[in-house]
Order: C-alpha cells, then structure tokens, then sequence
C-alpha cells in the first residue's frame, strides 16, 4: 500500500507542477517573447513540473541541501530545450 500512495502522491504532484507551469510559461512567453512554440513550452513545463516533483520529495524528508541541489540539476538539464530548439531551426532550414 505504501507504494501505492507513493506513486500517487509522485504523479499528483508531477501533474500538478506539470499544470500549473504550462499556464504560466504559456502565458508569460507570449506576453512577453511573443513565443508560442507549443513544443518547447510544453519542454518548459515538464522540467518545471519535474523540478517541483523531485524539490517536494526532498523536502518532505526535511533534506533540504539535497532539494536546493537537485532544484540546480534539474534546471541545468533543461538547458538543452534552448538547444534542441535551435538545432530543429537549423536542420529545417
């Protein structure tokens, strides 16, 4: 049974983040990059909801070095969205 909340409280919280990043990321690169790539924002959202996910985890077993450290990994991750985006621009080209 444990696992069984584990793994709902891991996707709720995913989902949730996933949710509520994909609405603000939407609405804050169009408002202000006039950015409407469906599929980076989507990218953008992910990691964010990840992000939220994994720095919740962390913190619910009061380990907060290791929330602050995985927050900075899953951030850096997201730096290839910038790239992978590029590298379509050009290969389409």
């Amino acid at each position: 049974m444990d696992f069984i909340i584990f793994g709902f409280m891991d996707n709720f919280i995913l989902i949730i983040g996933m949710y509520f990043s994909y609405l603000n990321v939407e609405y804050y690169l169009n408002k202000y990059l006039n950015y409407t790539d469906k599929l980076v924002i989507a990218c953008v959202s992910a990691g964010i909801g990840n992000t939220f996910s994994d720095a919740v985890g962390f913190a619910v077993t009061a380990n907060f070095s290791w929330a602050a450290l995985t927050i900075i990994g899953c951030l850096l991750g997201m730096t290839i969205i910038p790239l992978i985006n590029r590298w379509r621009e050009i290969w389409n080209n």
